[in-house]
């Protein structure tokens, strides 16, 4: 994993948790700089270590981390959002243009998948598979995506064959609202 990722897990704690919390997780990690590749064990403990030190269950802590950090990623890589009108639409192209816009920068980056399968214009399935325990950050990322773009989208979790935490199915299903007549 890059950097970036474990920095901003440290800065999300600290705003969430206090300095105090994160400074006496954190004592142990090494620094990592943003473009650095560390092993995925080392998030993840310091997402145990967090959570323990905070009182929150560590799959909570992941999924509001990712809900964050699509925001950051919002900030960050603006041009990356663009071209999408709606969360779906964006969602739809994550793995080909996203990941593969980052890929020219981050030759070494590893990625999970999001293979997407539209089920109508309101629905979006999308497989996701990891090589990493973290679809509870990838369920925060849908949902901040998905405030993002300020639409009403209900995300649901289905489980998926692999090994826990690398594997689930998410359903987004945009919701209509009728229009009244005046």
């Amino acid at each position: 994993m890059k950097g970036l990722i474990f920095n901003e897990l440290v800065e999300f704690a600290e705003g969430h948790f206090g300095g105090d919390v994160v400074a006496g997780v954190t004592g142990w990690t090494p620094a990592y700089g943003a473009v650095a590749s560390y092993p995925s064990a080392d998030l993840a403990t310091l997402v145990e270590r967090l959570a323990a030190a905070g009182g929150m269950p560590a799959d909570a802590l992941l999924r509001a981390f990712g809900h964050h950090l699509f925001g950051r990623f919002a900030a960050l890589y603006p041009v990356f959002f663009v071209t999408a009108d709606s969360a779906l639409e964006f969602l739809a192209q994550i793995d080909t243009t996203v990941h593969g816009e980052v890929k020219k920068l981050y030759p070494t980056a590893e990625f999970p998948r999001f293979n997407p399968v539209a089920e109508g214009a309101d629905v979006l399935r999308l497989h996701y598979r990891s090589t990493r325990p973290f679809a509870d950050l990838a369920e925060g990322l849908l949902r901040g995506c998905v405030a993002h773009f300020g639409e009403d989208v209900e995300v649901r979790r289905e489980p998926a064959d692999g090994a826990p935490g690398t594997a689930a199915d998410f359903v987004l299903v945009r919701r209509r609202t009728a229009r009244r007549s005046a």
